[in-house]
């Protein structure tokens, strides 16, 4: 793709897949703010996934002129809202936001046998073997490698095929993709738009401090996860059979996993004195840190150790980050909107995960990444020590990464607005203005 327009394209964005993860509610704001750093006018119509009250409110303080739609499609792929048909007959490019994975093919089928107009990616995965296989991101990218150049489904060929553009969050999704000869008009690696989120309640963050006796840089924030998120408890809906699977894995596995966040914790503690504030990015995450977590802190430590009561905003969370001095996350996206202000991170990555976590070494951060297997405890104990080491190098590393990203996601968002194309991303070209953490 080689031409661009003048006036900037009106965009249907389909995006804000959950509330009960501040992950993919950052995922829209985020990428609206990096299409609007490009283009300043530009006309962006958010169409939801969910979208809960209290999430609609923080987008519109942080982007008093985005347009909000609701609505579905119906059997016929008829707009069911007066809304959301004015804004799909009046967008110029569908765009499919920040996301595990290529979705919403029928959706996308609709809009180009309906509409004729462009349509394309923005930042997602597209992860061949989680689930149900599990590894480490080395171990995957292997796997991928080893694929027949057939292996992506014909539906999903055909709608990536009539994209104008597909933006992978990670090179381990781009070179599956390009193994697989798909052919969007542009195919590249363009980060999550989370990377560009920015927006921050500091009234709030004042007030988180205050009520635990906090000071500003001399607490550490933690965040756990299980290794598959119990959507039907989080729903109230009915288990199915890949579900009991799941919570089957959760079963065996939660004892590894958060005795490996317990390491960071009382490495933490031992080597600063600090307190560790655990802290969720997803709603579950409360109980599971009061009731599984904690008992495996060691008795020298637990008293040091404080779990937030509560599903925080996600405003009210990044200026936390910002006022910490190291966040730990066993979750994908804390560690992106810490380094929105530098603070030095360690993802605590699951070998379920997707390979969206291959996006550090893409950006430069490959000592950003612990593995849970193999590195373990001791692997996590170490990382954190290193990052105390030389807290300089991994706050540098911490601001270059998510530099690297934003300046990454300019070049999206010209494509998105003007129709232009993408320079050939490098992997890893940014690590020479970074310094190791370990």
């Amino acid at each position: 793709m080689t031409s661009s327009t003048a006036t900037p394209r009106s965009v249907l964005l389909r995006s804000s897949w959950a509330n009960v993860n501040i992950g993919d509610v950052a995922h829209s704001p985020g990428l609206i703010a990096a299409l609007l750093d490009a283009e300043p006018d530009a006309r962006i119509t958010l169409w939801p996934m969910r979208l809960g009250e209290r999430e609609e409110a923080m987008i519109r303080r942080a982007i008093p002129t985005v347009t909000i739609v609701r609505g579905d499609l119906d059997e016929a792929g008829v707009p069911t809202t007066p809304e959301l048909a004015a804004a799909w007959d009046g967008a110029d490019v569908f765009v499919h936001g920040s996301a595990a994975s290529a979705s919403l093919v029928p959706e996308l089928a609709v809009w180009r046998e309906r509409s004729g107009r462009p349509y394309g990616y923005g930042g997602v995965t597209v992860d061949p073997f989680s689930p149900p296989a599990w590894g480490s991101l080395e171990r995957l990218r292997v796997m991928t490698q080893d694929l027949p150049a057939t292996f992506l489904e014909d539906d999903a060929r055909a709608i990536i095929d009539g994209a104008e553009f597909l933006f992978a969050r990670d090179s381990i999704s781009l070179e599956y993709l390009r193994s697989q000869r798909a052919r969007p008009g542009v195919l590249e690696f363009g980060p999550d738009g989370t990377f560009a989120y920015r927006y921050r309640d500091d009234a709030a963050a004042d007030a988180f401090l205050v009520a635990l006796g906090l000071t500003a840089g001399e607490f550490g924030c933690f965040v756990p996860r299980l290794r598959y998120t119990p959507y039907p408890d989080i729903y109230g809906t009915e288990r199915t059979r890949e579900f009991d699977r799941r919570y089957a894995i959760n079963a065996g596995t939660v004892g590894l996993d958060l005795d490996t966040l317990a390491a960071a914790i009382a490495t933490w503690v031992r080597s600063t004195g600090q307190r560790a504030v655990v802290v969720p990015e997803m709603s579950y995450a409360v109980e599971l840190a009061q009731d599984e977590l904690l008992p495996r802190v060691p008795d020298d430590v637990v008293d040091q150790v404080t779990v937030l009561d509560r599903y925080w905003p996600l405003e009210e969370a990044t200026a936390v980050y910002a006022r910490a001095r190291a966040v730990v996350s066993m979750e994908c996206h804390s560690p992106i909107l810490a380094s929105v202000h530098g603070t030095p991170t360690l993802y605590v990555r699951q070998p379920t995960d997707t390979v969206k976590g291959e996006m550090y070494a893409d950006l430069g951060g490959a000592d950003v990444v612990v593995e849970i297997e193999p590195d373990g405890p001791e692997g996590a104990a170490a990382a954190v020590e290193a990052l105390l080491e030389d807290e300089a190098a991994s706050r540098a590393t911490s601001s270059a990464m998510n530099a690297a990203a934003v300046g990454r996601l300019r070049e999206v968002a010209r494509t998105i607005l003007f129709g232009e194309g993408a320079s050939e991303f490098t992997r890893g070209a940014q690590e020479a203005d970074l310094v190791s953490t370990r």
